[in-house]
């Protein structure tokens, strides 16, 4: 009988380890294809005649088309943004950062959206499309923008403790539940 059990036990382990190099390829699959090359920064040409004088504007982050931008002067910050193609999924337009070559065009804004740290701008673009008030926000020619990426809630390091504690405590049950029901 007690072959039976050191065999049941064996193969339990042996499929739990299966599953573990399986679940461990995985991840590794997941931490590969999280590798993504560096975004190409471009240079974009956006006119509406062709007499109108243009601006330099570098746009930087979790946008669609990060470069250059050569727009009209006095362009809005939101239509930047769409210019850009708007964010990606992990795009937080709830802190766009934007550096003024000239602070003092957006220093009367008083807008609860806005948050002015020594010539920077942390812009919540969230609040200003669900209530307005994008019209102010003028770009300036090599003002800077950039669209900080989503941090997640709990960080790959923590997931993979997590997994790997999940994967142990599988383990140690499945041998317990096979030697508590293999004595009856």
């Amino acid at each position: 009988m007690s072959i039976q059990k050191s065999l049941q036990f064996a193969m339990a382990v042996l499929m739990t380890m299966t599953c573990v190099s399986t679940a461990y390829g995985q991840q590794e699959m997941g931490l590969l294809s999280d590798i993504k090359p560096p975004q190409q920064s471009s240079e974009y040409i956006f006119r509406s005649s062709p007499k109108e004088s243009l601006i330099s504007v570098q746009l930087l982050g979790a946008v669609y088309k990060p470069g250059i931008y050569y727009i009209p002067a006095n362009t809005e910050l939101l239509k930047l943004l769409t210019l850009a193609g708007g964010t990606t999924n992990g795009g937080d337009l709830s802190e766009v950062l934007v550096r003024k070559s000239e602070p003092k065009s957006w220093s009367d804004l008083k807008m609860k959206a806005i948050n002015e740290y020594q010539g920077a701008y942390e812009v919540d673009a969230e609040k200003i499309i669900k209530y307005g008030g994008g019209k102010n926000l003028k770009l300036g020619q090599d003002d800077f923008v950039y669209v900080p990426p989503r941090t997640p809630w709990i960080s790959n390091e923590a997931s993979r403790g997590i997994t790997i504690v999940s994967v142990v405590l599988g383990i140690v049950l499945t041998g317990l539940l096979i030697d508590k029901n293999s004595g009856k």
